[in-house]
């Protein structure tokens, strides 16, 4: 997949553009919905023989409009973008978001970012939203659409349990730390990559776990202890992850992970939160792993 990064105003013709079919949105967390909307765009795309692919905006327009300088995601850049090319994306655009591109009127990104880059078909979300004070929206594209070379599909609402699935509202179950129940939203578990280094254990060689560091723009889920799946380069294993909270900088994994680790630094690993334990007592998280990953 090709990645370009974009930053408005553009400077002239970017470069020479085919004809393709393109994919619009945030894409956090790239749920079901956001799959949906994927797959529907590859389907046309196959269909029409042309390329596939998607457009996407870093940071999210809250961090700009709002000034949500904490904000934090489900899947952070690097990692939006590594789902996006798992489910077959040919060229992803990934726009700066600025107060330049916020203040952008809807018919000026159509003429620059649709037009411009020789879009032949959008697909959008029924509820996606674009340009200044977000007026573009699902309908204005429709509409447009019929006086221009482009062709608009709206992909309806995507529901579980009669709830709309959502980037906001999976944020939130990960945060109330009921991540068990993220599958059904993401069609997969919740995970974060981060490292952890052997050093820590050779300084503690009685402790039975190992500080985890993440970057700073994943969302984390409440603080506790979470059973989790741990997977390096070559190897995954079961373990469990203290979540401590603010109080402290860094949380802890404990399990195989230890023995995995005693020939140096994994630079990165990825931890899959599979559910909350209900412990009752800081001991148990000090219990070998065996004893109580059931």
């Amino acid at each position: 997949m090709e990645v370009f990064h974009l930053t408005h105003p553009l400077k002239g013709s970017i470069f020479p553009m085919e004809p393709h079919v393109m994919a619009l949105g945030f894409f956090d967390g790239v749920h079901l919905g956001h799959q949906s909307l994927l797959m529907q765009t590859k389907k046309i795309a196959e269909k029409n023989n042309l390329k596939f692919t998607a457009m996407t905006f870093d940071p999210h327009p809250n961090e700009v409009i709002k000034l949500e300088k904490d904000l934090r995601y489900l899947t952070p850049l690097a990692l939006k973008i590594e789902r996006m090319a798992a489910i077959g994306v040919d060229k992803l655009f990934v726009i700066k978001f600025n107060l330049s591109f916020a203040s952008l009127l809807p018919s000026d990104f159509i003429d620059q970012y649709v037009l411009g880059l020789q879009v032949k078909h959008l697909v959008v979300g029924f509820d996606f939203t674009f340009g200044n004070k977000a007026q573009g929206t699902a309908d204005y594209l429709q509409k447009v659409s019929k006086n221009n070379p482009f062709d608009v599909t709206v992909i309806s609402k995507q529901v579980h349990n009669d709830e709309k699935i959502s980037s906001t509202l999976i944020r939130k179950i990960v945060r109330d730390g009921d991540v068990h129940l993220v599958p059904y939203y993401m069609g997969h578990h919740f995970e974060i990559k981060g490292v952890v280094y052997s050093s820590n254990r050779h300084k503690h060689e009685k402790k039975k776990n190992m500080e985890f560091h993440t970057e700073n723009k994943y969302i984390l889920p409440a603080p506790g202890v979470y059973s989790v799946e741990i997977k390096t380069w070559n190897r995954t294993c079961h373990g469990l992850f203290k979540r401590y909270g603010s109080s402290r900088k860094n949380d802890e994994i404990s399990g195989q992970i230890i023995e995995m680790l005693k020939g140096g630094v994994v630079e990165e690993v990825t931890v899959k939160f599979l559910k909350q334990m209900p412990f009752e007592s800081k001991s148990q998280w000090s219990s070998n792993f065996e004893e109580v990953i059931k």
